[in-house]
């Protein structure tokens, strides 16, 4: 059984890991949205399958802008609701988890995923408390694991000396 504690506001991810994993997560999905671009190209040149060339091709900016939401809907589901982190979070050590630290159902990672769809979303970390929409919506948190950890290791810790004292 996964060992979980509550959360506190020192064991959330600082605003600066937040942005980094917001930057670090555009740029891959912008890099994803550019293979679909290059595998398209590729294969009209060598296997003369035109249909998705002519797609990507000739999308309107509507076309553009709900690609990138579905790109944007798998690319979290896919990561957070398996491993509890995008690859940008790997990279800066933080994962989503709910109030006393439990990995979210998969249901919560859907809402959390379709709330980074409401316009402005982005804007909604610049006041206090650091929070976005998508997490207080969705009841999700950000955490610093190597904080996190520590804080757990150490409340096992108390609570060893507790059972051993009895």
């Amino acid at each position: 059984m996964e060992q979980t504690l509550e959360l506190t506001h020192n064991l959330l991810a600082t605003k600066g890991q937040r942005f980094a994993n917001y930057i670090i997560d555009f740029i891959i999905k912008f890099l994803i949205a550019a293979a679909i671009g290059i595998i398209s190209g590729l294969l009209y040149q060598y296997f003369d399958i035109v249909g998705p060339y002519y797609w990507v091709t000739n999308m309107n900016k509507i076309e553009e802008f709900l690609l990138g939401y579905v790109i944007l809907f798998f690319y979290y589901i896919l990561f957070e609701a398996t491993l509890q982190r995008s690859p940008a979070k790997f990279i800066t050590g933080t994962k989503v988890v709910t109030f006393d630290g439990s990995k979210p159902s998969f249901g919560d990672i859907v809402k959390r995923t379709l709330c980074r769809m409401i316009p402005f979303n982005e804007f909604s970390f610049l006041g206090e408390p650091d929070k976005g929409w998508h997490d207080s919506i969705s009841q999700t948190y950000v955490i610093d694991i190597k904080k996190y950890n520590q804080a757990l290791q150490l409340k096992n810790s108390f609570e060893e000396i507790g059972a051993t004292t009895e």
